[in-house]
């Protein structure tokens, strides 16, 4: 699940995920997620960007409404370099937004590279 805490009260919710183990896209609940270590803002504030590295994926998640989408990544664990689903990672563990959000670095620990993903 992709978690959200209000700084001022301590207050938690759910944006998106499930709880159950999945690559399923989709809005809130009905999205799922399989290992979500890194997570980035896009400069706006607009989105969140989450390595699923379960899935080997990179998801966005639309902070106004929970909508989740993958951005790039076909769930196969790979190297290839591509456009979205045609694109393969072997473990997204880090992901960041370059500061004018065009674009996001992967780190894809089990091919030892530092990716680039057009946003």
């Amino acid at each position: 699940k992709i978690r959200r805490v209000e700084v001022a009260t301590g207050a938690v919710s759910t944006l998106a995920g499930s709880g159950t183990s999945g690559s399923a896209d989709g809005v809130g609940g009905m999205a799922q997620f399989y290992g979500t270590v890194g997570v980035t803002v896009s400069p706006d504030g607009s989105a969140l960007f989450v390595a699923d590295t379960g899935q080997n994926k990179i998801r966005r998640v639309e902070v106004a409404t929970g909508a989740v989408s993958t951005l790039a990544g076909s769930g196969t664990s790979g190297s290839a370099d591509g456009v979205g689903g045609m694109a393969q990672f072997y473990g997204t563990v880090g992901v960041t937004v370059s500061p004018d959000g065009s674009a996001l670095f992967v780190a894809d620990t089990g091919q030892n590279k530092i990716r680039r993903v057009e946003v």
